[in-house]
């Protein structure tokens, strides 16, 4: 009975390490989901972003009473002319609350503006978060790009084996002489050495992918999801794209953070604008003050008990050496600034969703013929094969023919993931 319990957690403990060792699957959301969970590039946009909201709130403060309590204890003196001087132990408390009535729009533009930033600042959070989410998709494909290079470089030492095994039998047999068993044997250790390095260049790229998450997923363990492809044919495998260019820059303007971001600085500027304008008027407040003093017996007749006072306050500066108009100035400057800002990021967003749905068109094309290329190149291939094995032509030739269809497979793989990037920088260049 002790020997199967012994069984059963043996057993028990394979499984667990078994499963332990398997690795994980990353798919592209959950890579996505992993940077913005812990990129430092996005903690740095929403730190940015909180401490608008801070400000904000900051801003507000203004329109609420303020409370000022003071104490002090200590002593304090009197001397009179021709008299003897009074010294004293004194404690005295104050209290004083203060409440805008009007400013005529200082403290509501510099509110309003505080507002319009804080705004701006999540829009450029937002558009960060745009931004990541790209550069996540564009490196994992490379690194499925290059997942299906080394496939390809696989292919090709399969095909060179094959080619020195039929040199060595021809060599042998005196059909073929033995300089078709070197350069087939340089052949397939170049085609290692290729796969060698597209091995390590895949490592590289990892690292790449990790370091835009800002985190190594299941402790580096993992294998990024992806379909095999079949080559050549991978055409038919290519998400389409039908929206019109029109279609695709309104929707840009509603939904590009920048612009956004953009609107809301000149809000901000013209709010900012307002606030200066305040400066040519009066400021109204309530104020009142209520003070308390506890002195030795020789101040009682010299010093209140308490005191109190209260009214509206009114402050206006008649001149400030032409300080508020040139503050005044400055506002509007900027905010012509901002409004300019808004037209050079129309035009950048306009040109960025034209040249990306020109490039996702470049680039289906591009798979399209290369898919053909690799494909007659295949057939190349064969031919040349056959008419090595029939003597009909040399080894230049067959090898010329080998090394063709290997670079367009390479071709058209590259070919095929950047479509892939080039719809990811589509869908970023419109806000989607």
């Amino acid at each position: 009975m002790k020997q199967r319990i012994r069984k059963l957690l043996s057993g028990m403990v394979v499984v667990t390490l078994f499963a332990t060792a398997q690795s994980q699957t990353l798919t592209i959301d959950k890579a996505v989901e992993f940077a913005l969970r812990h990129s430092p590039d996005i903690d740095i946009s929403r730190f940015d972003f909180k401490g608008a909201v801070e400000r904000s709130k900051f801003q507000k403060g203004y329109y609420l009473p303020r409370l000022d309590l003071s104490a002090v204890a200590g002593k304090q003196g009197m001397q009179f002319k021709d008299q003897e001087s009074l010294s004293a132990n004194a404690l005295i408390g104050s209290l004083s609350a203060s409440q805008l009535l009007y400013d005529f729009g200082k403290t509501a533009g510099r509110v309003s503006a505080s507002k319009e930033e804080e705004e701006a600042y999540r829009a450029t959070m937002n558009q960060t978060i745009s931004r990541k989410i790209l550069a996540i998709k564009t490196r994992y494909y490379n690194v499925l790009k290059m997942k299906s290079i080394i496939q390809v470089n696989q292919k090709n030492i399969d095909l060179q084996k094959g080619q020195l095994r039929r040199a060595k039998r021809y060599y042998e047999n005196g059909i073929k002489t033995i300089i078709d068993v070197s350069d087939a044997q340089v052949r397939l250790t170049q085609a290692k050495l290729d796969l060698s390095n597209s091995e390590y260049e895949m490592k590289l790229r990892r690292a790449m992918l990790e370091e835009e998450m800002g985190y190594a997923p299941y402790d580096g363990n993992y294998q990024l999801y992806h379909k095999k492809l079949d080559l050549p044919d991978v055409s038919r495998h290519l998400p389409a794209i039908k929206t019109p260019l029109a279609q695709l820059e309104g929707f840009a303007y509603d939904h590009r953070f920048e612009l956004k971001s953009s609107e809301h600085l000149v809000a901000r500027s013209r709010s900012i604008v307002q606030s200066e304008k305040g400066g040519y008027f009066p400021t109204l407040s309530l104020k009142g003050d209520y003070s308390a003093q506890s002195v030795d017996q020789e101040y009682l007749t010299a010093t209140p008990e308490r005191q109190w006072q209260g009214g509206v306050d009114l402050k206006w500066n008649l001149f400030a050496g032409k300080q508020t108009d040139a503050s005044v100035q400055e506002a509007k400057i900027s905010a012509m600034k901002a409004a300019s800002q808004v037209d050079r990021v129309r035009l950048l967003i306009k040109r960025e969703v034209i040249e990306t749905r020109l490039y996702v068109m470049r680039m289906k094309d591009a798979v399209t013929l290369s898919e053909s290329i690799a494909k007659s190149s295949e057939k190349k291939y064969i031919q040349a094969k056959k008419r090595y094995e029939n003597d009909l032509s040399d080894y230049i030739e067959l090898q010329e023919a080998q090394q063709g269809y290997i670079r367009s497979l390479s071709e058209l793989v590259v070919s095929y993931y950047d479509y892939y990037i080039a719809v990811a920088q589509l869908d970023y260049a419109v806000g989607r």
